[in-house]
């Protein structure tokens, strides 16, 4: 990728890079990609510490995705190609977005096939979730327009029985008249007419875009159930494979002396990041426990969350309830964003009973290095068992574990799991803007799915579940009453079963050990 490819207005090149690109050490498909992120950083106007300090990010770290040595995370690439096109007022070309996105791919394909199927996944999803969220709009403008045009041919009609009216009360009174009231009533029926006519192609344009949407809707769950399933082999194979103890053992027998260091200033939790160049030291579990402890804890929040700039690193959840001391419950580890795995997590705890979302915290370190080798959160854990005798209650209660499908759903939960202490919520309101709506029983399953903060897994075919129309009150929705819309909506062969953790819409009638409800027509049993 050439400067020549990049759009104007372009700016002097005013980032220096302290490295050069070294083919023959990183590698082709790094080579060219350290390039191209090259070309995208003069765009900027800026100097690689100034860029470093704007969007927040370890100034050595930046240093490395330039050169080649590390390959970068999708989010950072995005995150420079738009920064280009705010600086420079004009947006990459979508041939040049293509071919940086193409090369960043190649790169990490060849650095971690796992890491570049998993993104593979993620740009799939992302895709669908771009057409899906596309044919909503088109479906509810089209909405929209048959809701218009229902109301316009009701005027018409209204108009019709109007002139009607009139044309039989005067007809023998006003002769004169009768040939105009004649012309209007033909041209208000022409309008009605072809009002109709409107109507019924915007209808079945409807049906299509919403069966159009259904379909990507129903695309974009598969994807996710894949890539949540990916991420899950992942994280499994990575502890698998990451056990500190060895590489610890070896370093120290090799007479290794501490090569830990704490690099320069990251946005973490507080805006004062921490970012940490990895090395296997027997102090490594110690010294990023103690950087999680000395970080200021902040409230678990969707604004405070979306503070954090992208990048991988490290977590750790910290329950403040009054008149109690701060609880660690949870460590976890984020191989690509902080703030998208923190966000999984706040949505985990929101609609979850005995559990206040405002006595959430958590504090967060960067990691530079690859956390798959590493393992950062596994030395971490190790330290607090073997040197505090602390155990975090959530890392082995089942709370970092991913929904995972229709196998763990008949799974005996222990008493002390995640889900049998802190049960979703069925009174979690969905909404309450006071409108009365008819809805398919399929659209409303999904207008419920996207408003839940906790798993709802259903799975509707076409035909009955499009026919089936269900009324949804105004005012507050609470998730209870929508379920017994849904099972009233589908008839007592099908069965919504509110278990423990997550609810599930079936046609079956099964009984689950960890059930709380279950909603079989106009029947609501508690289990």
């Amino acid at each position: 990728m050439s400067q020549g490819e990049l759009p104007g207005p372009y700016r002097p090149r005013s980032m220096v890079f302290q490295r050069d690109v070294d083919r023959a050490h990183v590698g082709a498909e790094r080579y060219e990609l350290a390039l191209a992120l090259r070309d995208l950083a003069q765009r900027l106007g800026v100097s690689l510490s100034r860029y470093a300090v704007r969007v927040s990010w370890d100034r050595s770290t930046l240093s490395r995705y330039f050169s080649g040595v590390l390959v970068p995370p999708a989010e950072f690439v995005e995150q420079l190609i738009d920064d280009g096109d705010r600086e420079t007022s004009s947006e990459l070309t979508p041939a040049a977005r293509d071919l940086v996105r193409r090369l960043h791919r190649s790169a990490l394909r060849a650095t971690s096939p796992q890491s570049a199927a998993l993104q593979d996944l993620r740009d799939e999803l992302a895709a669908a979730d771009r057409e899906s969220r596309h044919l909503q709009q088109e479906t509810e403008l089209l909405r929209e327009m048959v809701r218009s045009a229902h109301e316009r041919l009701r005027e018409q009609q209204v108009r019709l029985r109007q002139l009607e009216h009139a044309g039989a009360a005067d007809r023998l009174a006003h002769r004169a008249e009768l040939a105009q009231w004649t012309a209007d009533f033909a041209s208000v029926q022409a309008e009605r007419d072809a009002l109709q006519a409107t109507l019924t192609r915007l209808s079945a344009e409807l049906a299509d875009a919403e069966g159009r949407a259904r379909d990507a809707e129903e695309r974009c769950a598969v994807l996710e159930q894949r890539l949540e399933t990916a991420e899950a082999q992942a994280e499994e194979h990575a502890a698998g494979a990451g056990e500190p103890g060895d590489d610890l053992a070896r370093a120290g027998a090799a007479g290794h002396r501490d090569v830990f260091m704490a690099t320069g200033a990251t946005r973490t939790t507080n805006g004062d990041g921490v970012s940490f160049h990895l090395g296997i030291t027997a102090a490594l579990g110690a010294r990023l426990a103690q950087t999680l402890d000395e970080q200021a804890a902040v409230p678990l929040t969707e604004a405070d969350v979306r503070m954090l700039a992208p990048g991988p690193g490290i977590f750790q959840l910290i329950r403040r309830a009054p008149d109690r001391a701060d609880e660690p419950v949870y460590l976890g580890k984020a191989d690509h964003s902080l703030p998208r795995q923190l966000e999984d997590a706040r949505m985990k705890i929101l609609g979850r009973e005995h559990l206040l979302p405002e006595e959430m915290y958590f504090t967060s370190v960067y990691v530079e290095d690859d956390l798959s080798a590493v393992a950062p959160e596994l030395l971490v854990l190790k330290h607090l068992r073997d040197e505090r005798g602390i155990e975090l209650p959530w890392n082995r209660n089942g709370f970092g574990s991913r929904e995972a499908g229709r196998n763990r759903d008949r799974t005996q939960l222990s008493a002390l799991h995640f889900d049998m202490v802190h049960p979703i919520d069925l009174g979690w309101v969905l909404h309450d803007d006071g409108r009365q709506r008819v809805w398919s029983v399929r659209d409303f399953a999904g207008h419920v799915k996207a408003r839940l903060p906790y798993v709802f897994r259903y799975t509707l075919a076409r035909g009955h579940a499009d026919a089936a129309l269900t009324e949804v009150p105004p005012g507050p929705l609470r998730a209870d009453a929508a379920f017994r819309i849904l099972a009233r909506g589908l008839g007592p062969s099908w069965q919504v079963s509110a278990l423990k953790g997550r609810v599930l819409l079936y046609e079956e009638h099964t009984d689950y050990p960890s059930a709380v409800r279950y909603y079989r027509g106009e029947d609501v049993l508690d289990a």
